[in-house]
């Protein structure tokens, strides 16, 4: 059976029901649930950007993206694991063929989890490298089978190479203590020494540009895109359905509410009218800025190529997506009244969840903006000091 855009939208429509009943056991249980991942796994959802050579589906970023929000609608914990380890399912189409053949091969649904940047390192030794040091946000580490690290160069502290390792091969610290997207299971990964064979490893500088010399093997241009545009586009889609979901419960919330004193129907207000309108503006916003930023993907990918002023643009507009669904919640939460802020309320789960997940670095408000700005005045880049 051919797997398309619509398959892949009915098997999501089939298990969000599950999903939904299982999100809060993985906000408590602090990563998402054995039983969820394997609904997600057994419906093909991390397959979609894994390569076809090693039985993927090789789809487009879009796919990706409405399934990702659509799961996050059921529950957040999931949609961000699978928008992350999905992320690392395309960038391994990056790394040499042996690589992807041991993770992939033979059909295995492995998961990858990870960190992208470079916070261990990585000593050049004889057939590989010596990694260690410690990494944050390891969104998905305790269902994963492999990660992947990105690691800087010990002498210079730049970029250096990204490595894949098992994931016995690592400790997980369990560090993830916070506000919100608890049920990611985002906890500290620790390297001790480690050796990786060099054809689990990939030039961190290559990788990013879109340049690695094993992208031109897939049947595809998808895997042409340098990484830093398309993490900027895809990592929103989580928070988008998180904004989505906070929408039809502040709707379903304020069509009963009534005020103690008076009766009188809090959805007869027009403040809360106004509030609502302008909450679904930005969530709708969020979500064209979105689509717009995986069709021009779609474009650069026709053209193999890319400028510094569209990838600025591109994490620029993942950014404000971003900060939109973060303002639309905070509103529609300062609306929600009293009892909102109950342990397990669904829009006090949500605010929780939106100020943390849009901490996020990949869709930073401030570095983007100012990044993108530069671009568009010719500034160049900006300079110690200056």
């Amino acid at each position: 059976m051919k797997v398309d855009y619509d398959e892949i939208m009915r098997r999501v429509e089939a298990i969000a029901p599950r999903l939904a009943e299982n999100a809060r056991r993985c906000d408590e249980m602090r990563r998402v649930v054995p039983q969820s991942v394997a609904l997600m796994v057994e419906a093909g959802l991390f397959r979609i950007l894994q390569p076809s050579r090693v039985h993927g589906y090789e789809m487009d970023f879009r796919t990706l993206a409405d399934a990702a929000t659509r799961v996050s609608e059921a529950c957040p914990s999931s949609g961000w694991v699978l928008t992350v380890i999905s992320t690392h399912h395309w960038c391994i189409g990056a790394f040499p063929e042996a690589a992807q053949d041991e993770i992939f091969g033979d059909g295995q649904d492995n998961l990858i989890a990870g960190t992208l940047s470079w916070q261990g390192v990585a000593l050049p030794v004889d057939g590989g490298y010596r990694v260690e040091g410690r990494w944050q946000f390891g969104s998905g580490v305790d269902n994963a089978q492999w990660v992947m690290l990105g690691c800087a160069d010990p002498a210079t502290r730049g970029p250096g190479v990204h490595a894949v390792v098992p994931r016995g091969d690592i400790e997980v610290d369990d560090t993830w203590q916070v506000l919100g997207m608890r049920g990611t299971g985002s906890k500290d990964i620790v390297a001790r020494g480690i050796f990786v064979p060099a054809h689990r490893t990939i030039d961190t500088r290559k990788f990013f540009l879109g340049q690695s010399p094993y992208i031109r093997n897939h049947p595809t241009r998808l895997y042409y895109l340098p990484a830093e545009a398309i993490l900027g586009v895809l990592a929103p889609t989580a928070l988008l359905g998180s904004a989505r979901f906070a929408l039809h419960k502040f709707i379903e919330h304020t069509r009963n509410r009534r005020v103690i004193i008076t009766g009188a129907r809090k959805a007869e207000y027009a403040p809360i009218q106004i509030r609502l309108a302008e909450a679904a503006a930005e969530i709708k916003a969020a979500d064209l800025l979105m689509h717009d930023g995986l069709r021009e993907c779609g474009e650069l990918l026709e053209n193999a190529a890319s400028t510094a002023e569209q990838r600025a643009r591109l994490k620029w507009q993942g950014a404000y997506a971003s900060e939109l669904c973060r303002r639309a919640i905070g509103r529609l939460f300062a609306g929600s009244g009293a009892h909102a802020v109950y342990e397990g309320h669904p829009l006090q789960v949500a605010f929780r969840n939106i100020n943390v997940g849009a901490q996020h670095a990949s869709f930073d408000f401030d570095s983007s903006a100012e990044q993108y700005g530069r671009v568009l005045l010719g500034a160049g880049s900006k300079t110690a000091g200056s």
